[in-house]
């Protein structure tokens, strides 16, 4: 069983992430690699409680660098803000900064006590889908983006 409670709990012990791009023959962007770096958190409200209020949040901002091939690295960085709202968490990206918020999606947990999301997030023609696996120290967030020229996996694992 795994839960939003559990979900919120490791969001806010999270230090580092490592990824890896898998793109199928049928995609035209030819993402293929793997990267890694550096989490920093910024919360409000207590981080160690045992049920999260409704209204608390989680910024999470990743810094690494995604590696083309072996001798090429290319910097990069990711910001989301986690919102948790009691019954789900809604996942929000802010790349272009808090003023220009992109929401992604909802995780909720489904009737087999999974977390999953409510629904994909749409991005031009692209169509962006996630699931969750969480472990004591680490969450597997894996994405799925389908559109006519993109076919790609990202399995990301954050850790403690």
């Amino acid at each position: 069983m795994q839960t939003l409670t559990q979900l919120w709990d490791l969001l806010n012990r999270l230090n580092r992430f490592s990824f890896k791009v898998n793109a199928d023959n049928e995609s035209v962007t030819g993402w293929q690699g793997k990267g890694q770096g550096l989490i920093k958190r910024r919360a409000s409200g207590e981080t160690e409680v045992s049920q999260p209020e409704s209204g608390a949040i989680v910024e999470t901002i990743e810094r690494g660098y995604y590696y083309v091939s072996a001798d090429r690295k290319v910097p990069m960085h990711n910001q989301y803000l986690w919102q948790f709202k009691g019954d789900y968490i809604r996942l929000t990206h802010l790349r272009l900064g808090w003023d220009k918020p992109v929401f992604l999606f909802d995780i909720i947990e489904n009737r087999y006590d999974e977390l999953v999301t409510r629904q994909s997030h749409q991005c031009a023609a692209d169509n962006y889908d996630a699931s969750f696996v969480l472990s004591p120290d680490s969450l597997a967030m894996q994405w799925r983006i389908q559109g006519p020229k993109k076919r790609e996996v990202l399995d990301y694992i954050y850790s403690v």
